[in-house]
């Protein structure tokens, strides 16, 4: 697993909405209603996931839109990914 793994149960917390809101969004494009962006590790979004509920993390509704509302947001100000 690459990058940092949260330490606190705050930490963890924004990890675990941040990973579900990329699932939502890797959802949202395989079935079509949204097209190109990054490339979503669903591996590890489900691997943070996981660490989060062992430690307690219960995420609400309201949490993970916040969190799908940012990463639009922060995504919608990119510019365009170059083609390989």
């Amino acid at each position: 697993m690459s990058g940092r793994l949260p330490k606190t149960k705050a930490e963890w917390a924004e990890a675990a909405a941040a990973a579900e809101a990329c699932l939502r969004i890797e959802s949202a494009r395989l079935y079509g209603f949204i097209t190109g962006g990054p490339t979503i590790d669903v591996a590890r979004c489900e691997r943070v996931l996981a660490g989060a509920k062992r430690r307690g993390v219960i995420l609400t509704a309201a949490e993970v839109d916040r969190a799908v509302d940012l990463l639009l947001r922060e995504l919608s100000h990119r510019p365009p990914e170059a083609a390989p």
